[in-house]
C-alpha cells in the first residue's frame, strides 16, 4: 500500500488530490451546484454543501483511508536533542516539569513554588500525555512562536504565576530564555493516532477550500490544523528539526526573538 503525507503547506497537492479519492462524491452536479449559489463555504458550518450531514463522515472516511500520515510540526525549546530521536515525543508529564520547576527556582522560597503549582490546579491533569502540533511551521513561529522560545507553556505558566509572587519584581520567565536551544521538529504523525473530531475537523477544512475554489469566493481564512495527540509519539516519526533563528516574541519588545543557535549536534 502506498504510503502517502497530508503536507498542510502543500495546498496544491492536497486540493488537487481529493478527485483520486473523493471524485465520486464531489461529483460535477455537485460543483455545478456550488457554482451556481456561490455560497460562502465555512469550515465550521458545512450547511452550504447539499446532503452535509452524511456527506461530510463519508468524506472523512475517505480521507483517512487515502493518507497514511499527517506531517506536523511541534516547537519546543529541549535541554537534550538526542532523546528526542531516542524515545520519540512524550505526552505532558506535570511531575517532570513540577521537578524541573522545582530546580530551576531552588532559590525561590518552596512555599511560592508551591503555591504556583497549587494555582494551575487541574491543568495538570487535564494536559496529563498530550502532545500539541500544527501543519504548518511557519504559520507556527508568527503566531506561536512562544512554544520555541520558552519551552514548556505549562512551565511558561508556572514561572509566570511565580513572577506575580515575587515582592521584588523580578520576571521569572526570562530564565526560562537560557536554557535549551529554540527547535521545531518536523513529524509524519500516523493517521491513526489522529482522533475522530480532530480527523472531521481537518476534513472540514479541506472541504471548505475546495468549496472556495469552486464558488470562487475566497474568505481569507488560512488557519492551518492543530493536532492534539493523547500519548506518546515513536521516535521513528520525527522526520527532522531546524533551529530558528527569528521567532516572533509576544512576551517581549521589540518584538523579534532572535536565536544565536541555529546548529547542533544533531543536525543533519
Amino acid at each position: 500500500m502506498r504510503q502517502r503525507t497530508l503536507d498542510w503547506r502543500n495546498r496544491r497537492s492536497w486540493l488537487g488530490s481529493i478527485r483520486f479519492y473523493a471524485g465520486e462524491l464531489l461529483d460535477p452536479a455537485m460543483r455545478r451546484h456550488l457554482e451556481r449559489k456561490r455560497p460562502k463555504c465555512w469550515s465550521d458550518d458545512l450547511s452550504w454543501l447539499p446532503n452535509h450531514e452524511e456527506l461530510v463522515p463519508a468524506f472523512c472516511e475517505l480521507l483517512a483511508s487515502y493518507y497514511s500520515y499527517a506531517k506536523a510540526f511541534h516547537g519546543c525549546r529541549p535541554e537534550n536533542l538526542r532523546s528526542y530521536y531516542e524515545h520519540g515525543l512524550q505526552g505532558h508529564q506535570p511531575d517532570r516539569i513540577q521537578a524541573r520547576f522545582r530546580e530551576l527556582f531552588h532559590d525561590v522560597d518552596p512555599n511560592q513554588l508551591q503555591k504556583a503549582i497549587d494555582e494551575l490546579g487541574s491543568r495538570s491533569t487535564s494536559e496529563k500525555g498530550k502532545i500539541w502540533l500544527t501543519g504548518d511551521d511557519r504559520k507556527m513561529l508568527d503566531d506561536f512562536g512562544h512554544y520555541s522560545i520558552n519551552g514548556s507553556e505549562y512551565l511558561l505558566s508556572l514561572a509566570t504565576r511565580l513572577t506575580r509572587f515575587d515582592r521584588y519584581g523580578e520576571d521569572y520567565r526570562w530564565r526560562l530564555r537560557e536554557i535549551g536551544v529554540p527547535t521545531v521538529f518536523e513529524v509524519d504523525i500516523p493517521f491513526a493516532f489522529i482522533r475522530p473530531r480532530q480527523r472531521t475537523e481537518v476534513a472540514n477544512m479541506i472541504l471548505s477550500a475546495w468549496g472556495q475554489n469552486v464558488t470562487g469566493k475566497h474568505l481569507g481564512m488560512d488557519s492551518p490544523p492543530c493536532y492534539v495527540i493523547h500519548g506518546d509519539v515513536p521516535a521513528g516519526c520525527i522526520k527532522d528539526h531546524y533551529h530558528p533563528e527569528r521567532i516572533m516574541d509576544v512576551h517581549r519588545e521589540p518584538g523579534m526573538y532572535i536565536s544565536n543557535i541555529t546548529r547542533c549536534e544533531m543536525c543533519a
